[in-house]
């Protein structure tokens, strides 16, 4: 026994004598090289094994190395580093410089550029040779490395290799890992590909070969492969002369040897982008380019997060892409743990597929006859309502609905035998084409019996559904039930068969459809408690029909802009678990889209895997001025003529001009009591700026170029900013902007057939043509820009002045008084107009300023110090929209930094340090024991909704009226769905979710104490195109926040928008003014309101819009609309004393329900107490709304069929009015009880249609799908 312990006690001896003599050697790289390493070491192990013996290998990789792991690293002989200018390598100084001291060889890799000269300072080494095999890469050339080393600093005994060249770019054989620059010579080693089949690129990093990771490549050609596509797999560089833009040229141009490609997937190759070489190579070669997505997070990681793409890497891996006119952003690699040192990247199985159909898709548009395809119009109904259907800033119905339809039927489209006419396209979807709330089951009914829809039997929605993800599906039945239990859009037949209503009118192959509705309408408690509602089973079941019951090649949305894009879900780089991939799956989908709206457009891009369309704004003019403007400016003429020769006539004009001008709301707007001789030539330089106002006029048409008059005023308008050119280069560049305007048209319709045939969009820049007129002609897939650029150093500079004003106007106002506290929105749309300029002035405010790379790169922040800045820090809260997170999360990470470092600076009324420490008190009390924690929390100046969820709740409650009394109620849905904390650590978090011992609703109180003592609340305006009242963002988030702030602290704060329109000059306003000059140059002008009817329908929807939007801001800050605003819309729309004829022209127009419904939404606001009308208007309105009723019937939309309040209001005034008749008296309820009754069952089938038809009809449907289901 003790020679058996002897005998293993001088084997252990020896065991760690050999251990002690052998060679240890470490390497320390990112985590990409871990598995070349990895492999290059069994290589040598296995090709070398004497010379292994005498060594210890190990390999770390930055992302999970930890001091206690690097025993082996300090005490190595031979270390190679891998270095990354993040520097990762500063997390291993002490061991490296241990290694070091010992005498260790330290070899770099590669060069960092920016710590080199440091390193080397150390004592690492940076040798020529093992810089260019390292370059090259691959298994050999590390093999051979380490070799060379060993030999030449070891004196081993052993050989090694030459270094093995890596092309920079060329084409990769997977089956034998071969690199090849020729392509005919890949073909012929390749001779398993069929000459028959379609091409599809594949680009691909030269870095991943070169890394060795390769097997997400290999997984996705075999893939393509296996689904009947040959595959040319081009691997391009960042080095000078093998651009990506060069590589795509050579390796996809045809020619007798190089193959035509149908769709270019590139697999993570953002970092080789030269933007404005590669537009023009892909517009040269017109072949669209999927962008796929190489993430570093593991699989599990991604599909659990409500973020998806890391805040940090969205810029690179969307955004860059975006700026050459790539589509279909598509999750398609993740970076897997293979072991502690390696990680592998894996294509997602599921992606793939997904993938997969996106490119057979594309290539299906490019090779199938026209006359053969189904497309999908899709246009928005929504809210549910007869007056109701339309998009942003666009004639949907009819007229761009017509012009499609024309040019499809011009391409050979199968559209039918039914006329291509406005009036036929208009009576098809107002008779059928309609979504129908909840409140009105009879017009179901109707719509079934006499109109076409599509009838999904439920038992087919849910073979469908059971198909879904069971994320998706526990979460419907959370909140909606089973698909059984819905009540939208469902009928049911007499036998007890239930079905989804599809509304959906056939032009052939071509349906025309709305969008269905989102559900916030039918489940109005939803407002108040949960912003991430799952859409209905309807709207389900309607995108599920268009891929497996219609099949559709290619759905349209039209316009700005649907639901689809701003379902819950990852805010980028999307899952089957995130409803807008979910329901789109991988169906073309092409988005007509307004040029000046680039923000929003790239939600639709990015979570919706939309190809825009950009289309024009409509036509601008100078607004001019209505009649009693222009009678106030002549008078003021006279005034001023007078006063030197006439006392006593100058009196008599002053007299009649005060009367004027108060009945005007002038004075409101300019926030001046009284009108003396200076505030005249105040009064007049307003009336002068509110006849130059570039106003739009009208509508735009989608395929459809402006008159020649507007073509020539909006050449005006945009020539009016460009000031600094002159001469020849003037003429010059006004011609081309009237070229582009008179094209634009027909670029809209070319570039919608292009896209429904699978070609390439051209990319380029959108905004605001005034603005920006490189944004024409339209037509294009437009981008925003790189936000690594924002903002820009000029920016900055606008931002420190417009700064300075505010504060200025602030202490103007308020006996000296600094605003210690201003609370800020911001908008994705709004950034991207003004290229930063609100996010400028923010680090004004705090005292801090960006720092720029030599690339002008924002790098970093800096604090100001107090002797230069001479003021107080201003304390700054933002409340971004949802959107804005999304798009712009490293913004946000910038501004959290910025309030973190104005808190650093311990100065006296340091504004931002002192509310800081007083919110840490707070906290303490309610319950923060930690301080760090606690100042974390007081420190949080970002507040949204959840990841996942957008806007504020307000504007639907503000639209469902009769479900609040007290704006309270309002506020808090405002706390609900902003209370979310971003920054100082926290991304949408409820900090009592992750800190369970807080109380319930501890985030909201947390954002409320933020808000509170807010002296100004900011927004911007920086669009010619957009302003207060023409859609309802404005006031559900900067009327919200006043509101919010109101509720806390007894008064609203001062609210003033930064006005960027001209960018020359921007200035900081009251909401007052500006929501004033809006009136008038728009809504109270009979030349804009003459223009807008002229749309006809789509015109009277708009006008509609604009009341409820007033409503919208007298709900949330009632000092911004006077009861003199509301007279003025009552007098030009109902009293028409501009003799425009408005009723009979809504009425022309098919639109009687607009009018119904603006009347509607005025005397609501008389019912709430808003308006103070006098009992006149009162009646005159009521007697209005009856006749309507009996002229078209209800509008049923929310407001006239579902508010029991205004309702009983209604009925009550009427009945109360002599003179009416009985029939008169009960009309109203009478229309509502018909609507409200359905006979179920499926009785009452109109003639000419019978059960048996409708049966035949849905069996027709649903042959092939139940075939396919094995029904």
């Amino acid at each position: 026994m003790k020679i058996k312990r002897l005998v293993f006690f001088i084997l252990l001896l020896s065991l760690s004598s050999i251990l002690q003599s052998q060679t240890k050697v470490s390497f320390l790289v990112d985590d990409g090289f871990g598995a070349s390493v990895n492999r290059s070491m069994h290589l040598l192990k296995k090709t070398y094994p004497d010379i292994a013996k005498k060594c210890q290998f190990q390999e770390f990789i930055y992302s999970n190395y930890h001091e206690s792991d690097l025993d082996f690293f300090e005490n190595s002989d031979l270390i190679f580093i891998a270095l990354h200018n993040n520097g990762y390598i500063f997390k291993a100084k002490a061991q490296l410089l241990s290694a070091l001291n010992r005498g260790a060889k330290v070899y770099a890799l590669n060069m960092s550029h920016e710590y080199d000269s440091e390193l080397q300072s150390w004592g690492v080494r940076f040798d020529e040779w093992t810089l260019a095999a390292f370059k090259n890469g691959g298994e050999n050339n590390i093999m051979n490395i380490v070799l060379q080393k060993l030999n030449k600093d070891f004196g081993f005994d052993c050989s090694y290799g030459d270094i093995e060249l890596t092309p920079f770019s060329g084409i990769y054989n997977y089956k034998n890992k071969r690199l090849h620059t020729n392509i005919g010579s890949f073909i012929s080693e390749r001779h398993d590909l069929k000459e028959s089949q379609p091409w599809i690129g594949l680009v691909v990093g030269r870095s991943d070969l070169t890394k060795a990771q390769y097997l997400y490549m290999d997984a996705f050609i075999q893939n393509i492969e296996n689904e009947g596509f040959n595959v040319l797999p081009v691997f391009t560089s960042q080095q000078p002369g093998s651009q990506q833009d060069e590589a795509l040229k050579r390796y996809f141009t045809p020619s007798d040897t190089i193959p035509q490609v149908s769709t270019i997937f590139n697999l993570g190759c953002w970092f080789n982008i030269r933007p404005a070489q590669e537009r023009a190579v892909l517009e040269e070669l017109g072949i669209p380019v999927i962008n796929g997505i190489i993430l570093d997070t593991n699989q599990k990681d991604w599909e659990e997060s409500l973020i998806g793409i890391n805040i940090y890497n969205r810029s690179n891996l969307v955004a860059i892409p975006e700026l050459v006119g790539y589509i279909n952003p598509s999750v398609a690699v993740v970076f897997d743990d293979v072991s502690h040192n390696v990680k592998i990247k894996n294509a997602v199985d599921h992606q793939m597929k997904t993938i997969l159909g996106r490119i057979r898709n594309i290539y299906n548009l490019q090779s199938k006859p026209n006359k053969d395809k189904h497309i999908a119009l899709i246009y928005y109904s929504y809210p549910p309502g007869k007056e109701n259907i339309g998009a942003s800033y666009l004639n949907v119905l009819p007229n761009s609905l017509v012009s499609m339809l024309k040019r499809l039927q011009h391409e050979g489209y199968d559209t039918g035998s039914n006329p291509i006419d406005s009036a036929t396209v208009f009576n098809k979807v107002m008779d059928a084409g309609r979504n129908i709330g909840s409140w009105a089951p009879a017009e179901v009914d109707k719509l079934v019996k006499t109109g076409e829809p599509v009838l999904v039997p439920m038992d087919v929605y849910k073979k469908w559904y059971n198909n879904m993800s069971s994320k998706i599906r526990a979460e419907m039945e959370h909140k909606w039930g089973r698909p059984e239990d819905s009540q939208l859009m469902t009928w049911t037949d007499k036998y007890g068969q239930t079905y989804f209503v599809l509304p959906m009118i056939k032009y052939g192959n071509i349906v025309l459809t709305p969008q269905p509705p989102r559900g916030w309408e039918d489940n109005a408690k939803s407002l108040y408690h949960d912003p991430l509602v799952p859409p209905p089973h309807q709207y389900l079941a309607y995108y599920l029909y268009l891929k497996f019951g219609l099949k559709a090649d290619a759905v349209a949305h039209i316009g700005t802009h649907g639901t689809h894009e701003w379902l819950p879900g990852k805010e980028a780089g999307l899952n089957r678990d995130d409803y807008p991939e979910a329901l789109i799956m991988d169906i073309p989908n092409i988005y007509p889209y307004i040029v000046d709206n680039v923000g929003e457009g790239l939600q639709a891009k990015r979570r919706g895997q939309a190809v825009m369309i950009d289309h024009m704004t409509p036509p601008f003019d100078k607004a001019s001025l209505n009649p009693e403007l222009r009678d106030v400016k002549n008078s003021i003429s006279k005034y001023y003529d007078q006063k030197s020769k006439s006392p006593i006539a100058s009196r008599i004009i002053y007299d009649d001009l005060v009367s004027k001008i108060d009945s005007l709301g002038i004075l409101k707007d300019l926030s001046i009591d009284s009108i003396t001789d200076q505030n005249l030539e105040i009064i007049d330089d307003y009336i002068k700026e509110i006849e130059e106002k570039q106003t739009p006029f009208g509508l735009h048409t989608f395929g459809v170029s402006p008159p020649e008059k507007y073509i020539e005023s909006t050449t005006d308008a945009i020539m009016s900013m460009k000031k600094d050119i002159s001469g020849d280069e003037r003429n010059e560049f006004r011609q081309e902007v009237k070229n582009n305007l008179i094209k634009s048209g027909e670029e809209e319709l070319n570039s919608f057939i292009d896209a429904l045939n699978g070609k390439y969009i051209r990319s380029g820049t959108g905004n605001d043509p005034i603005r920006n007129p490189s944004s024409l002609p339209t037509g294009k897939n437009f981008y925003a820009f790189d936000p690594r650029l924002i903002p820009s150093r000029a920016t900055y500079s606008f931002g420190e002045k417009l700064a300075e004003e505010l504060i200025v106007k602030y202490r103007s106002d308020n006996k000296g008084e600094y605003p210690s506290k201003v609370t800020i929105n911001l908008w994705t749309v709004e950034c991207i107009r003004n290229e930063g300029t609100m996010e400028a002035q923010a680090f004004s405010l705090l005292g801090v300023r960006p720092v720029y790379n030599s690339s002008d790169q924002v790098v970093d922040l800096e604090l100001i110090p107090k002797e230069e800045l001479k003021r107080p820090r201003v304390d700054v809260v933002f409340a971004p929209s949802g959107l804005y997170r999304d798009i712009f999360p490293e913004l946000m990470a910038l501004l959290d930094k910025a309030v973190s470092l104005a808190r650093t600076a311990d100065e006296d009324n340091n504004f931002v340090r002192q509310h800081i420490l007083e919110s840490e008190d707070k906290l303490k009390k309610m319950g923060v024991a930690d301080d760090s924690l606690a100042q974390r929390i007081a420190s949080v100046r970002l507040f949204t909704s959840p990841s996942g969820s957008y806007g504020t709740g307000v504007s639907g409650t503000v639209q469902a009226s009769g479900t609040w009394d007290d704006e309270k109620d309002v506020a808090e849905i405002y706390f609900n769905r902003m209370g979310h904390l971003y920054g100082q650590g926290f991304w949408g978090t409820k900090v009592e979710d992750e800190y369970t011992y807080l109380p319930k609703d501890f985030s909201k109180n947390v954002f409320k104490n933020a808000l509170s003592g807010t002296k100004v609340a900011l927004h911007s305006r920086s669009s010619n195109m957009y302003a207060l009242l023409d859609n309802d963002d404005m006031f559900q988030y900067l009327g919200a926040t006043a509101m919010a702030i109101r509720t806390l602290d007894g008064k609203s704060p001062t609210v003033m928008l930064t006005n960027m329109i001209d960018p020359a000059a921007p200035n900081q306003e009251t909401l007052e003014k500006f929501l004033g000059r809006e009136l008038k140059t728009r809504y109270l002008n009979p030349k804009w309101v003459d223009e807008m009817v002229n749309e006809g329908y789509a015109g009277a929807r708009f006008i509609n819009k604009m009341v409820f939007n007033l409503w919208g801001w007298e709900a949330t800050m009632p000092e911004s609309v006077s009861d003199n605003d509301w007279n003025q819309i009552y007098e030009t729309y109902i009293e028409d004393k501009y003799k425009l004829n408005i009723k009979q022209r809504f009425k022309d127009s098919g639109n009687l329900y607009a009018y119904q419904s603006m009347l509607s939404r005025m005397i609501e606001t008389v019912r709430k107490g808003y308006w103070q009308a006098d009992e006149q208007t009162i009646n005159k309105m009521l007697t209005q709304f009856n006749e309507t009723i009996k002229d078209v019937g209800l509008a049923c939309n929310l407001n006239v069929c579902n508010n029991e309040k205004l309702i009983d209001y209604i009925s009550g005034k009427i009945n109360d009015m002599p003179s009416m008749s009985a029939e008169e008296k009960s009309r109203y309820k009478s229309a509502l009880q018909k609507l409200k009754s359905s006979s179920k069952g499926g009785n009452d089938i109109d003639k000419g249609k019978s059960e048996s038809d409708l049966n035949i009809s849905i069996k027709s449907t649903f042959k092939d799908l139940n075939k396919k289901m094995g029904k």
